[in-house]
Protein backbone atom coordinates (compact mmCIF):
# COMPACT_ATOMS: atom_id res chain seq x y z
CA UNK A 1 0.00 0.00 0.00
CA UNK A 2 1.26 3.53 -1.19
CA UNK A 3 2.51 5.35 1.93
CA UNK A 4 0.65 8.55 2.57
CA UNK A 5 1.71 11.54 4.06
CA UNK A 6 0.41 12.78 7.55
CA UNK A 7 -0.93 16.00 6.50
CA UNK A 8 -3.08 14.37 3.61
CA UNK A 9 -3.81 11.03 6.37
CA UNK A 10 -5.63 13.19 9.02
CA UNK A 11 -6.20 16.22 7.27
CA UNK A 12 -9.47 17.50 9.28
CA UNK A 13 -13.18 15.93 7.31
CA UNK A 14 -15.53 18.24 9.73
CA UNK A 15 -15.35 21.31 11.95
CA UNK A 16 -14.57 19.28 15.16
CA UNK A 17 -11.43 17.58 14.19
CA UNK A 18 -9.99 21.32 12.90
CA UNK A 19 -7.76 22.62 15.51
CA UNK A 20 -7.25 26.07 17.01
CA UNK A 21 -9.68 27.90 15.01
CA UNK A 22 -12.82 27.83 17.34
CA UNK A 23 -13.83 31.60 16.51
CA UNK A 24 -14.15 30.82 12.74
CA UNK A 25 -15.53 27.24 13.53
CA UNK A 26 -18.34 29.38 15.92
CA UNK A 27 -19.20 31.66 13.10
CA UNK A 28 -19.56 29.23 9.99
CA UNK A 29 -21.68 26.49 11.60
CA UNK A 30 -24.35 29.19 13.52
CA UNK A 31 -24.56 30.85 10.23
CA UNK A 32 -25.19 27.15 8.51
CA UNK A 33 -27.80 25.71 10.97
CA UNK A 34 -29.55 29.25 11.00
CA UNK A 35 -29.21 29.59 7.44
CA UNK A 36 -27.63 32.88 7.35
CA UNK A 37 -25.17 32.15 4.10
CA UNK A 38 -23.16 34.85 2.64
CA UNK A 39 -22.26 33.98 -0.88
CA UNK A 40 -18.21 34.62 -0.35
CA UNK A 41 -15.98 33.56 2.29
CA UNK A 42 -12.56 34.97 2.55
CA UNK A 43 -10.11 32.57 4.63
CA UNK A 44 -7.02 34.75 5.18
CA UNK A 45 -4.04 33.51 7.68
CA UNK A 46 -0.56 32.16 7.64
CA UNK A 47 0.43 29.10 6.00
CA UNK A 48 -0.69 25.92 6.87
CA UNK A 49 -3.21 26.87 9.84
CA UNK A 50 -6.35 25.54 7.56
CA UNK A 51 -7.72 27.59 5.42
CA UNK A 52 -8.29 25.27 2.44
CA UNK A 53 -9.26 22.82 4.74
CA UNK A 54 -12.23 25.08 6.21
CA UNK A 55 -13.05 25.85 2.88
CA UNK A 56 -13.52 22.27 1.86
CA UNK A 57 -15.35 21.11 5.08
CA UNK A 58 -17.85 24.36 4.37
CA UNK A 59 -17.93 23.21 0.71
CA UNK A 60 -19.55 19.38 2.72
CA UNK A 61 -21.83 21.20 5.13
CA UNK A 62 -23.37 22.57 1.96
CA UNK A 63 -23.46 20.18 -0.38
CA UNK A 64 -24.11 17.37 1.82
CA UNK A 65 -26.97 14.65 1.04
CA UNK A 66 -28.33 15.14 4.42
CA UNK A 67 -28.82 18.86 4.00
CA UNK A 68 -27.13 22.29 4.67
CA UNK A 69 -25.26 21.61 8.40
CA UNK A 70 -22.79 22.15 10.69
CA UNK A 71 -22.15 18.74 11.07
CA UNK A 72 -22.12 16.97 7.41
CA UNK A 73 -21.99 13.31 7.88
CA UNK A 74 -18.92 12.76 5.89
CA UNK A 75 -20.03 8.82 4.31
CA UNK A 76 -23.20 10.49 1.41
CA UNK A 77 -21.65 10.69 -2.23
CA UNK A 78 -20.92 13.86 -2.18
CA UNK A 79 -19.05 14.11 0.97
CA UNK A 80 -16.84 11.35 -0.39
CA UNK A 81 -16.19 12.63 -3.46
CA UNK A 82 -15.23 16.35 -1.51
CA UNK A 83 -12.68 14.23 -0.05
CA UNK A 84 -11.28 12.96 -2.90
CA UNK A 85 -11.20 15.96 -4.89
CA UNK A 86 -13.92 14.52 -7.61
CA UNK A 87 -17.31 16.76 -6.85
CA UNK A 88 -18.10 17.98 -10.30
CA UNK A 89 -19.71 21.61 -8.87
CA UNK A 90 -16.46 22.09 -6.62
CA UNK A 91 -14.05 23.77 -9.27
CA UNK A 92 -10.56 24.30 -7.25
CA UNK A 93 -8.53 26.99 -8.43
CA UNK A 94 -4.87 28.16 -7.81
CA UNK A 95 -4.85 31.43 -8.48
CA UNK A 96 -0.75 31.73 -8.70
CA UNK A 97 -0.91 29.68 -11.77
CA UNK A 98 -4.00 31.39 -13.44
CA UNK A 99 -3.56 34.76 -12.85
CA UNK A 100 -4.11 36.22 -16.56
CA UNK A 101 -7.59 37.46 -16.83
CA UNK A 102 -8.21 35.12 -19.98
CA UNK A 103 -7.94 32.51 -17.38
CA UNK A 104 -10.42 33.88 -15.01
CA UNK A 105 -13.11 34.41 -18.19
CA UNK A 106 -13.18 30.97 -19.13
CA UNK A 107 -13.25 30.41 -15.14
CA UNK A 108 -16.28 32.33 -14.83
CA UNK A 109 -18.03 31.75 -18.11
CA UNK A 110 -20.30 28.85 -17.00
CA UNK A 111 -21.13 30.46 -13.78
CA UNK A 112 -24.72 31.17 -14.46
CA UNK A 113 -25.91 27.28 -15.03
CA UNK A 114 -26.95 25.21 -12.22
CA UNK A 115 -24.54 22.66 -10.67
CA UNK A 116 -24.66 19.37 -11.91
CA UNK A 117 -24.91 17.07 -8.75
CA UNK A 118 -25.20 19.25 -5.67
CA UNK A 119 -27.24 21.59 -4.40
CA UNK A 120 -24.98 24.86 -4.75
CA UNK A 121 -21.47 25.63 -7.54
CA UNK A 122 -18.42 26.12 -5.58
CA UNK A 123 -15.69 27.91 -6.47
CA UNK A 124 -12.52 27.85 -4.09
CA UNK A 125 -9.92 30.14 -5.36
CA UNK A 126 -6.81 29.50 -3.27
CA UNK A 127 -3.94 32.11 -3.42
CA UNK A 128 -6.70 34.95 -4.22
CA UNK A 129 -4.11 37.54 -4.26
CA UNK A 130 -2.07 36.39 -7.07
CA UNK A 131 -4.69 37.54 -9.35
CA UNK A 132 -4.08 40.14 -11.95
CA UNK A 133 -5.72 43.58 -11.70
CA UNK A 134 -7.79 42.39 -15.10
CA UNK A 135 -8.20 39.17 -12.99
CA UNK A 136 -10.01 40.57 -9.83
CA UNK A 137 -12.01 43.07 -12.09
CA UNK A 138 -13.27 39.94 -14.14
CA UNK A 139 -14.09 38.90 -10.68
CA UNK A 140 -15.62 41.82 -9.43
CA UNK A 141 -18.78 41.57 -11.12
CA UNK A 142 -19.86 37.98 -10.10
CA UNK A 143 -19.17 38.85 -7.03
CA UNK A 144 -21.45 41.87 -7.10
CA UNK A 145 -24.48 39.98 -8.70
CA UNK A 146 -23.52 36.15 -8.09
CA UNK A 147 -26.60 33.79 -8.78
CA UNK A 148 -27.79 32.23 -6.08
CA UNK A 149 -26.47 29.10 -6.66
CA UNK A 150 -23.05 29.75 -6.18
CA UNK A 151 -20.76 30.52 -3.35
CA UNK A 152 -17.06 31.37 -3.66
CA UNK A 153 -14.76 30.23 -0.83
CA UNK A 154 -11.33 32.54 -0.67
CA UNK A 155 -8.03 31.87 0.74
CA UNK A 156 -5.07 34.14 1.21
CA UNK A 157 -1.94 34.68 3.08
CA UNK A 158 -1.61 37.90 2.02
CA UNK A 159 -5.25 39.78 2.06
CA UNK A 160 -3.89 43.22 1.98
CA UNK A 161 -2.78 42.45 -1.80
CA UNK A 162 -6.68 42.35 -2.32
CA UNK A 163 -8.62 45.44 -3.64
CA UNK A 164 -10.91 46.69 -1.42
CA UNK A 165 -13.61 46.55 -3.64
CA UNK A 166 -13.85 42.71 -3.39
CA UNK A 167 -12.84 42.07 -0.02
CA UNK A 168 -15.88 44.76 1.22
CA UNK A 169 -17.81 41.74 -0.92
CA UNK A 170 -16.95 38.85 1.07
CA UNK A 171 -17.53 37.70 4.69
CA UNK A 172 -13.70 37.53 6.19
CA UNK A 173 -12.63 35.22 8.69
CA UNK A 174 -8.50 35.63 9.76
CA UNK A 175 -7.29 32.61 11.33
CA UNK A 176 -4.66 32.68 14.33
CA UNK A 177 -1.56 30.77 14.16
CA UNK A 178 -1.55 27.88 16.62
CA UNK A 179 0.27 27.53 19.90
CA UNK A 180 2.95 25.09 20.33
CA UNK A 181 0.92 23.50 23.01
CA UNK A 182 -2.03 23.02 20.35
CA UNK A 183 0.51 21.58 17.60
CA UNK A 184 2.01 19.29 20.45
CA UNK A 185 -0.91 17.90 21.74
CA UNK A 186 -2.08 17.13 18.63
CA UNK A 187 1.28 15.45 17.22
CA UNK A 188 0.84 13.41 20.49
CA UNK A 189 -2.43 12.02 19.22
CA UNK A 190 -1.31 11.52 16.26
CA UNK A 191 1.46 9.64 17.12
CA UNK A 192 -0.78 7.40 19.63
CA UNK A 193 -3.00 6.32 16.96
CA UNK A 194 -0.27 5.52 14.80
CA UNK A 195 1.44 3.59 17.43
CA UNK A 196 5.04 5.13 17.35
CA UNK A 197 7.15 5.81 20.60
CA UNK A 198 8.21 8.98 20.95
CA UNK A 199 9.71 11.41 23.89
CA UNK A 200 8.02 14.44 24.91
CA UNK A 201 10.74 16.76 24.42
CA UNK A 202 11.18 16.00 20.62
CA UNK A 203 7.64 16.34 20.35
CA UNK A 204 7.89 20.39 21.32
CA UNK A 205 11.03 20.92 19.77
CA UNK A 206 8.74 20.15 16.46
CA UNK A 207 5.58 22.10 17.68
CA UNK A 208 8.09 24.79 18.47
CA UNK A 209 10.30 24.21 14.81
CA UNK A 210 6.79 24.45 13.21
CA UNK A 211 6.40 28.54 14.07
CA UNK A 212 2.46 28.49 14.49
CA UNK A 213 2.00 26.12 11.33
CA UNK A 214 -0.21 22.47 11.83
CA UNK A 215 1.15 21.47 7.69
CA UNK A 216 4.35 22.52 8.77
CA UNK A 217 4.33 20.52 11.70
CA UNK A 218 2.92 17.32 10.36
CA UNK A 219 5.82 17.26 7.42
CA UNK A 220 8.31 17.61 10.00
CA UNK A 221 7.02 14.62 11.53
CA UNK A 222 7.06 12.75 8.71
CA UNK A 223 10.51 13.85 8.35
CA UNK A 224 11.58 12.47 11.86
CA UNK A 225 9.84 9.25 11.37
CA UNK A 226 11.34 8.55 8.09
CA UNK A 227 15.49 9.77 9.85
CA UNK A 228 14.59 8.10 13.07
CA UNK A 229 13.51 4.90 11.30
CA UNK A 230 10.13 4.77 12.77
CA UNK A 231 10.97 6.90 16.26
CA UNK A 232 10.48 10.31 17.37
CA UNK A 233 13.79 11.07 19.87
CA UNK A 234 14.67 14.38 20.73
CA UNK A 235 18.72 13.80 19.16
CA UNK A 236 17.83 12.77 16.38
CA UNK A 237 14.67 15.40 15.60
CA UNK A 238 17.80 17.92 16.72
CA UNK A 239 20.90 16.20 14.31
CA UNK A 240 18.26 16.02 11.18
CA UNK A 241 16.88 19.88 12.11
CA UNK A 242 20.77 20.76 13.22
CA UNK A 243 19.39 22.79 15.51
CA UNK A 244 22.05 23.82 18.99
CA UNK A 245 21.33 21.77 22.04
CA UNK A 246 20.22 24.35 24.84
CA UNK A 247 22.84 23.55 27.06
CA UNK A 248 25.45 25.26 24.42
CA UNK A 249 23.57 28.01 24.17
CA UNK A 250 23.36 28.55 28.30
CA UNK A 251 26.63 28.16 28.06
CA UNK A 252 27.31 30.57 25.96
CA UNK A 253 25.15 32.75 28.22
CA UNK A 254 26.91 32.02 31.52
CA UNK A 255 30.48 32.84 29.56
CA UNK A 256 29.34 36.22 28.19
CA UNK A 257 27.69 37.31 31.92
CA UNK A 258 30.59 36.13 33.34
CA UNK A 259 32.71 37.76 31.23
CA UNK A 260 34.82 34.98 30.63
CA UNK A 261 36.86 36.01 26.99
CA UNK A 262 38.77 32.86 26.98
CA UNK A 263 36.35 30.65 27.62
CA UNK A 264 33.70 32.53 24.69
CA UNK A 265 36.45 32.40 22.44
CA UNK A 266 36.67 28.32 22.92
CA UNK A 267 32.74 28.05 22.70
CA UNK A 268 32.46 30.21 19.71
CA UNK A 269 35.67 28.16 17.66
CA UNK A 270 33.84 24.75 19.00
CA UNK A 271 30.20 26.27 17.68
CA UNK A 272 31.73 27.12 13.93
CA UNK A 273 33.96 23.65 13.48
CA UNK A 274 29.95 22.24 14.00
CA UNK A 275 28.94 24.38 11.45
CA UNK A 276 25.70 25.50 13.94
CA UNK A 277 23.37 27.64 12.35
CA UNK A 278 24.26 31.14 13.34
CA UNK A 279 20.96 32.66 12.83
CA UNK A 280 19.48 29.65 14.70
CA UNK A 281 21.74 30.69 17.86
CA UNK A 282 20.61 34.18 18.16
CA UNK A 283 17.05 33.16 17.86
CA UNK A 284 17.72 30.71 20.73
CA UNK A 285 19.23 33.64 23.17
CA UNK A 286 16.54 35.83 21.86
CA UNK A 287 14.21 33.01 23.32
CA UNK A 288 16.54 32.68 26.84
CA UNK A 289 16.72 36.17 27.13
CA UNK A 290 12.96 36.77 27.03
CA UNK A 291 12.74 34.21 29.76
CA UNK A 292 14.75 35.50 32.08
CA UNK A 293 13.04 38.90 31.76
CA UNK A 294 9.62 37.36 32.29
CA UNK A 295 11.23 35.98 35.56
CA UNK A 296 12.68 39.15 36.49
CA UNK A 297 10.00 41.43 36.27
CA UNK A 298 6.63 38.82 36.52
CA UNK A 299 8.12 35.76 38.40
CA UNK A 300 6.79 33.68 35.65
CA UNK A 301 8.36 31.19 33.31
CA UNK A 302 6.46 30.12 29.98
CA UNK A 303 8.33 27.06 29.03
CA UNK A 304 7.77 27.67 25.47
CA UNK A 305 11.64 27.65 24.95
CA UNK A 306 11.75 24.43 26.72
CA UNK A 307 15.18 25.90 28.94
CA UNK A 308 15.81 24.15 31.85
CA UNK A 309 14.14 26.58 35.01
CA UNK A 310 17.53 26.27 37.12
CA UNK A 311 19.45 28.17 34.41
CA UNK A 312 16.64 30.31 33.59
CA UNK A 313 16.75 31.25 37.32
CA UNK A 314 20.31 31.47 38.14
CA UNK A 315 20.47 34.16 34.83
CA UNK A 316 17.76 36.36 36.53
CA UNK A 317 19.33 36.86 39.62
CA UNK A 318 23.44 36.70 38.29
CA UNK A 319 22.52 39.31 35.37
CA UNK A 320 20.70 42.63 36.12
CA UNK A 321 17.35 43.62 34.18
CA UNK A 322 19.10 46.42 32.51
CA UNK A 323 21.81 43.85 31.15
CA UNK A 324 19.25 41.48 30.04
CA UNK A 325 17.31 44.46 28.26
CA UNK A 326 20.58 45.51 26.43
CA UNK A 327 21.65 41.90 25.95
CA UNK A 328 18.50 41.39 23.84
CA UNK A 329 18.54 44.28 21.98
CA UNK A 330 22.08 43.84 20.45
CA UNK A 331 20.72 40.42 20.09
CA UNK A 332 18.17 41.42 17.94
CA UNK A 333 20.53 44.24 16.42
CA UNK A 334 23.09 41.96 14.91
CA UNK A 335 19.44 39.34 13.50
CA UNK A 336 19.21 42.54 11.86
CA UNK A 337 21.74 43.16 10.28
CA UNK A 338 22.94 39.98 8.88
CA UNK A 339 21.28 40.37 5.22
CA UNK A 340 23.52 43.66 4.69
CA UNK A 341 26.58 41.67 6.28
CA UNK A 342 29.31 39.93 4.16
CA UNK A 343 28.37 36.67 5.76
CA UNK A 344 26.29 35.36 9.24
CA UNK A 345 29.34 34.47 11.00
CA UNK A 346 30.17 38.17 11.26
CA UNK A 347 26.85 39.58 12.81
CA UNK A 348 27.06 36.39 15.23
CA UNK A 349 30.64 36.98 16.03
CA UNK A 350 29.45 41.09 16.63
CA UNK A 351 26.63 40.25 18.78
CA UNK A 352 28.87 38.19 20.81
CA UNK A 353 31.47 41.40 21.16
CA UNK A 354 29.42 43.56 21.71
CA UNK A 355 27.62 41.61 24.58
CA UNK A 356 30.77 41.70 26.66
CA UNK A 357 32.07 44.92 25.55
CA UNK A 358 29.53 46.86 27.31
CA UNK A 359 28.04 46.82 30.76
CA UNK A 360 25.55 48.56 32.43
CA UNK A 361 25.91 49.49 36.33
CA UNK A 362 25.82 50.09 38.82
CA UNK A 363 29.42 48.07 39.05
CA UNK A 364 29.95 45.58 41.43
CA UNK A 365 26.26 44.98 42.37
CA UNK A 366 24.77 41.38 41.61
CA UNK A 367 24.19 40.90 38.12
CA UNK A 368 26.45 43.44 36.63
CA UNK A 369 30.17 42.21 35.43
CA UNK A 370 32.87 43.01 37.16
CA UNK A 371 36.30 45.15 35.36
CA UNK A 372 39.14 43.43 34.82
CA UNK A 373 41.82 44.38 36.95
CA UNK A 374 45.09 46.31 35.93
CA UNK A 375 47.81 46.05 37.47
CA UNK A 376 50.01 48.81 39.10
CA UNK A 377 52.20 49.63 36.29
CA UNK A 378 48.85 49.77 34.11
CA UNK A 379 47.13 51.81 36.35
CA UNK A 380 49.81 54.37 37.17
CA UNK A 381 49.71 55.08 32.99
CA UNK A 382 46.43 55.10 32.26
CA UNK A 383 44.76 58.49 33.10
CA UNK A 384 43.21 59.90 29.88
CA UNK A 385 39.41 60.48 30.47
CA UNK A 386 37.34 57.80 27.87
CA UNK A 387 33.57 58.39 27.54
CA UNK A 388 31.01 56.53 26.07
CA UNK A 389 27.20 57.11 25.65
CA UNK A 390 24.89 54.47 24.33
CA UNK A 391 22.37 56.69 22.73
CA UNK A 392 21.07 55.06 19.07
CA UNK A 393 17.22 54.60 18.77
CA UNK A 394 17.85 52.24 16.00
CA UNK A 395 19.67 49.89 18.35
CA UNK A 396 17.18 50.68 20.98
CA UNK A 397 20.38 50.19 23.88
CA UNK A 398 19.86 53.48 25.43
CA UNK A 399 18.98 53.26 29.15
CA UNK A 400 17.55 55.99 31.86
CA UNK A 401 20.98 56.13 33.75
CA UNK A 402 23.43 59.06 33.63
CA UNK A 403 26.34 57.93 31.60
CA UNK A 404 29.56 59.32 32.66
CA UNK A 405 33.56 59.16 31.89
CA UNK A 406 35.86 56.28 33.34
CA UNK A 407 39.41 57.67 33.76
CA UNK A 408 42.11 55.75 31.91
CA UNK A 409 45.38 57.28 29.66
CA UNK A 410 46.78 56.65 26.08
CA UNK A 411 50.08 57.06 27.17
CA UNK A 412 50.43 53.03 27.01
CA UNK A 413 47.67 51.11 25.16
CA UNK A 414 44.73 49.14 27.28
CA UNK A 415 44.53 45.66 27.41
CA UNK A 416 42.53 43.68 25.01
CA UNK A 417 39.99 42.96 28.46
CA UNK A 418 39.57 46.12 29.09
CA UNK A 419 36.35 47.78 27.87
CA UNK A 420 33.81 50.64 28.03
CA UNK A 421 31.27 51.10 31.04
CA UNK A 422 27.86 52.00 31.58
CA UNK A 423 27.13 52.64 34.95
CA UNK A 424 25.20 55.08 37.07
CA UNK A 425 26.52 57.57 38.78
CA UNK A 426 25.68 56.67 42.54
CA UNK A 427 28.97 57.63 44.00
CA UNK A 428 27.40 60.16 47.01
CA UNK A 429 23.50 61.18 47.99
CA UNK A 430 21.72 63.24 46.27
CA UNK A 431 19.70 64.52 48.18
CA UNK A 432 19.92 66.32 52.48
CA UNK A 433 17.03 64.60 53.98
CA UNK A 434 17.80 66.94 57.03
CA UNK A 435 16.54 69.81 55.81
CA UNK A 436 14.14 68.58 52.48
CA UNK A 437 11.90 70.19 51.70
CA UNK A 438 9.59 69.47 48.49
CA UNK A 439 10.91 72.13 46.11
CA UNK A 440 14.30 70.49 46.99
CA UNK A 441 12.38 66.83 46.11
CA UNK A 442 11.41 67.84 43.00
CA UNK A 443 14.65 69.82 41.63
CA UNK A 444 16.10 66.83 42.69
CA UNK A 445 14.28 64.11 41.88
CA UNK A 446 15.44 63.12 38.21
CA UNK A 447 18.91 61.92 39.89
CA UNK A 448 17.49 59.55 41.77
CA UNK A 449 18.16 56.24 41.12
CA UNK A 450 14.39 55.51 40.86
CA UNK A 451 13.55 52.97 37.77
CA UNK A 452 10.32 51.93 36.03
CA UNK A 453 7.05 51.80 38.37
CA UNK A 454 8.45 53.20 41.41
CA UNK A 455 9.90 55.90 39.32
CA UNK A 456 6.13 56.27 37.98
CA UNK A 457 4.88 56.20 41.38
CA UNK A 458 7.67 58.53 43.14
CA UNK A 459 6.64 61.30 40.48
CA UNK A 460 2.66 61.25 41.97
CA UNK A 461 4.22 62.19 45.00
CA UNK A 462 4.40 65.73 47.31
CA UNK A 463 6.14 65.97 50.33
CA UNK A 464 3.70 67.45 52.96
CA UNK A 465 6.14 67.26 55.97
CA UNK A 466 9.58 66.12 57.01
CA UNK A 467 9.75 65.68 60.71
CA UNK A 468 11.40 63.63 63.53
CA UNK A 469 13.00 61.62 61.12
CA UNK A 470 9.91 60.55 58.96
CA UNK A 471 8.85 62.03 55.31
CA UNK A 472 5.07 62.04 54.51
CA UNK A 473 4.13 61.53 51.08
CA UNK A 474 0.63 62.61 49.59
CA UNK A 475 0.38 60.26 46.86
CA UNK A 476 -2.02 61.87 43.95
CA UNK A 477 -5.45 58.98 43.90
CA UNK A 478 -5.26 58.96 40.29
CA UNK A 479 -1.77 57.12 40.35
CA UNK A 480 -2.67 54.99 42.89
CA UNK A 481 -2.43 51.95 40.42
CA UNK A 482 1.38 52.32 40.77
CA UNK A 483 1.74 52.40 45.02
CA UNK A 484 2.32 48.59 44.71
CA UNK A 485 4.19 46.87 47.88
CA UNK A 486 7.11 46.03 45.42
CA UNK A 487 7.37 49.56 44.41
CA UNK A 488 7.21 50.86 48.02
CA UNK A 489 9.70 47.99 48.84
CA UNK A 490 12.31 49.69 46.42
CA UNK A 491 11.56 53.06 46.73
CA UNK A 492 11.93 52.83 50.75
CA UNK A 493 15.54 50.70 49.94
CA UNK A 494 16.94 53.20 47.50
CA UNK A 495 15.99 56.27 50.47
CA UNK A 496 18.04 53.77 53.13
CA UNK A 497 20.60 53.99 50.97
CA UNK A 498 20.85 57.57 50.90
CA UNK A 499 20.31 58.15 54.29
CA UNK A 500 19.69 55.80 57.65
CA UNK A 501 16.77 56.12 59.86
CA UNK A 502 14.08 57.86 57.51
CA UNK A 503 10.59 56.20 57.62
CA UNK A 504 8.13 56.75 54.99
CA UNK A 505 4.19 57.52 55.41
CA UNK A 506 1.95 57.61 52.58
CA UNK A 507 -1.42 59.57 52.43
CA UNK A 508 -3.80 59.21 49.21
CA UNK A 509 -4.97 63.06 48.25
CA UNK A 510 -7.14 64.29 45.21
CA UNK A 511 -5.12 67.30 44.73
CA UNK A 512 -1.30 66.58 44.92
CA UNK A 513 1.25 69.06 43.25
CA UNK A 514 3.60 66.25 42.60
CA UNK A 515 6.84 65.70 40.39
CA UNK A 516 4.38 64.85 37.80
CA UNK A 517 2.26 68.11 37.54
CA UNK A 518 5.34 70.34 37.92
CA UNK A 519 6.89 68.33 34.49
CA UNK A 520 3.71 68.55 33.07
CA UNK A 521 3.32 72.27 33.76
CA UNK A 522 6.85 73.10 32.72
CA UNK A 523 6.68 71.20 29.07
CA UNK A 524 3.46 73.01 28.30
CA UNK A 525 5.54 75.97 28.90
CA UNK A 526 8.37 74.67 26.91
CA UNK A 527 5.68 73.33 24.00
CA UNK A 528 4.12 76.77 24.40
CA UNK A 529 7.07 78.63 23.58
CA UNK A 530 8.45 76.27 20.62
CA UNK A 531 4.59 76.63 18.96
CA UNK A 532 5.25 78.10 15.54
CA UNK A 533 4.97 81.71 15.61
CA UNK A 534 2.51 83.76 13.06
CA UNK A 535 5.34 85.19 11.62
CA UNK A 536 6.97 82.74 9.27
CA UNK A 537 10.63 84.46 9.51
CA UNK A 538 10.65 83.74 12.86
CA UNK A 539 8.83 80.50 13.21
CA UNK A 540 12.29 79.55 10.29
CA UNK A 541 14.11 80.88 13.45
CA UNK A 542 12.36 78.61 15.87
CA UNK A 543 12.38 75.41 13.91
CA UNK A 544 16.46 75.89 12.42
CA UNK A 545 17.88 77.11 15.72
CA UNK A 546 15.78 76.85 18.45
CA UNK A 547 15.05 80.00 19.06
CA UNK A 548 12.76 81.34 21.52
CA UNK A 549 10.29 84.69 21.55
CA UNK A 550 10.36 87.20 24.67
CA UNK A 551 7.72 89.23 25.13
CA UNK A 552 8.51 93.24 25.41
CA UNK A 553 7.25 95.26 27.87
CA UNK A 554 4.30 96.66 26.30
CA UNK A 555 3.01 92.84 26.40
CA UNK A 556 3.41 92.33 22.96
CA UNK A 557 5.61 90.15 20.31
Amino acid sequence: MTYQALARKYRPQNFQEIVGQEHVVQALVNGLENNRLHHAFLFTGTRGVGKTTLARVLAKSLNCIDGITGTPCGVCAHCEEIKSGEFIDLIEVDAASRTGVDDTRALLENVHYAPSKGRYKIYLIDEVHMFSKSSFNALLKTLEEPPEHVKFLLATTEPDKLPITVLSRCLQFNLKRLTQKQIADHLVSLLEKEQVSFDEKAVSLIARVADGSMRDSLSLLDQSLAFGAGNVTYDEIRNMLGTVEHSHVTELMKMVAAGDHDGVVEKLEWLHEMSIDHVQVLEELCLLLHEVALIQQFNRVTGSAAFDSADLKYFAQQISAEQVQMYYQLVMLSLDQMRMAPNKKISFEMAIIRMLAFEIGPAGQPGSKKKPELSATETSTQTATVSVQAESSTQSVATNESVHSVSSTNSSKPESNAKPVIQAEQARPVLDFDGLTHDVWTAAFPKLPLKGMTREMARHFELLKNEAKTLTFAVDSQAQMYLSDKSKQVFEQILQAETQGYKVVYQLTDEVNSVAKAQALAAQAQQKQLAPHKDPVVSELQQQFGATVIENKFGTQ
